[in-house]
């Protein structure tokens, strides 16, 4: 046999196993895409099943089954930040514990079809650029698991136009990429964790090793100081709810709206209350809450019609404030505080003070913009009508948190580094 019969032979021979390749990579990118469907049917399955068991328990209700129906997709869409149309007013609120449902989803069908199944792809034996990495974390994979998702969840928005709300799909697009990319961050962090798969370690150790030292150690401060932010917010919306429960019980012996709809009403309330967590965590730097002509600064509190919603009533009465509320900005300069401590302790102990400031600076930039993008999500409105803006602005919030962080972080790094240097 020829060496030129020996090459066609062995081309011949390669030709399946191609095949087989890459008809298991096909395989594997429309599992991946129909991960994605699933994750939006079964998000809007979860939170279309109560709107339709409040219909059939509520004897006042007018709406059909179909109509219950569309107003799951509404509320689906809704929780994805989308907009929809009320006759001619458009609604934006994305109760952001309502965002969960799909979000959590998202997670178990990228944890079960994609992450968990490294074996679609192959052993990787060594990860040594971006393209050997791309291949062990599976990106095709779950890029086609966004693509599903997306393209999902546009049909279905668009689907809301058969009812009496329809949705404007276009502004569905930014949560519907949002959600399923958090819940692959998610995913990839939760194996980062475990290490149970080479494959996917692989691909993670690359990526960790790309990624600027100091930036990874200012993760780790950025989440303590955003979960004592979250917190110090908690108890700011607590008290204020328990100084003004009276005002709250008096608007819903009010309504009248019965047990189902008091009902109904209480759980709205509740999934927009990290909506009221954000937006208090806002007011604390110094920006605004706004709900409608309704503005609540440190200093004053407008006039104006607030909708007949019970948590509303728990906002001061207008006119001038009790003194001394500007000290809520303790609450963020004191977060900044602690993630200079932190900050400090995470560089090695003769690091100069310019390290130990990179590190901090790289976590306040990491909770400031988790911020801007709270704030964003959390902001609603109805327009057009008095109630333009619900929220807080995001980019007042960004700005005004980030000199505050950067401020207590620079101030506590910098006498801790003087205190290092003297006993030295």
């Amino acid at each position: 046999m020829t060496i030129l019969d020996r090459a066609a032979t062995r081309r011949t021979d390669t030709r399946p196993a191609d095949a087989a390749t890459l008809v298991d990579r096909l395989r594997a990118l429309l599992l991946a895409a129909i991960a994605g469907l699933l994750a939006v049917v079964i998000s809007w399955v979860t939170i279309t099943i109560p709107a339709a068991v409040a219909w059939i328990s509520d004897e006042r209700s007018s709406t059909s089954l179909w109509q219950t129906g569309g107003i799951g997709i509404d509320l689906w869409a809704m929780a994805h930040r989308a907009t929809v149309e009320v006759g001619q007013t458009q609604v934006v609120l994305a109760p952001l514990l309502l965002t969960l449902v799909p979000v959590l989803a998202c997670w178990y069908a990228v944890g079960q079809v994609v992450v968990d199944r490294p074996d679609v792809r192959g052993e990787v034996s060594d990860v040594s650029g971006w393209r050997s990495a791309w291949a062990a974390l599976g990106a095709g994979e779950l890029l086609a698991f966004v693509g599903g998702y997306l393209g999902s969840g546009l049909l279905l928005c668009s689907l809301a136009g058969l009812g009496q709300a329809p949705v404007v799909v276009a502004s569905a697009v930014p949560g519907l990429l949002l959600v399923p990319l958090v819940a692959i961050g998610l995913s990839l962090w939760r194996e980062h964790r475990r290490q149970e798969h080479p494959t996917l370690d692989l691909g993670l150790r690359w990526v960790e090793l790309h990624t600027p030292v100091l930036l990874r150690r200012g993760l780790r401060p950025a989440i303590q100081a955003l979960g004592i932010l979250l917190v110090g917010s908690l108890l700011v919306v607590t008290a204020l709810l328990v100084v003004r429960m009276g005002r709250v019980l008096t608007l819903y012996d009010a309504l009248d709206a019965g047990v189902v709809g008091s009902t109904v009403l209480t759980i709205g309330q509740l999934f927009a209350l990290p909506n009221v967590l954000v937006w208090a965590l806002g007011w604390t730097t110094g920006a605004d809450v706004a709900v409608g002509t309704v503005q609540v600064g440190w200093v004053e509190s407008t006039a104006g019609d607030l909708p007949l919603i019970p948590m509303l009533a728990a906002l001061p009465e207008p006119g001038t404030l009790p003194p001394g509320l500007w000290l809520a900005v303790l609450l963020p300069i004191l977060s900044g505080a602690w993630l200079g401590y932190r900050s400090a302790r995470a560089a090695p102990r003769l690091a100069s003070w310019w390290t130990k400031a990179q590190i901090a600076l790289s976590a306040c930039v990491g909770v400031t913009l988790v911020m801007l993008l709270l704030s964003w999500l959390a902001l609603g409105g109805m327009t057009p009508g008095l109630l333009g803006r619900v929220g807080t602005a995001p980019l007042v919030v960004a700005g005004a948190l980030g000199l505050e962080l950067l401020a207590g972080a620079l101030t506590t790094l910098t006498l801790l580094h003087l205190l290092r240097s003297r006993r030295l």
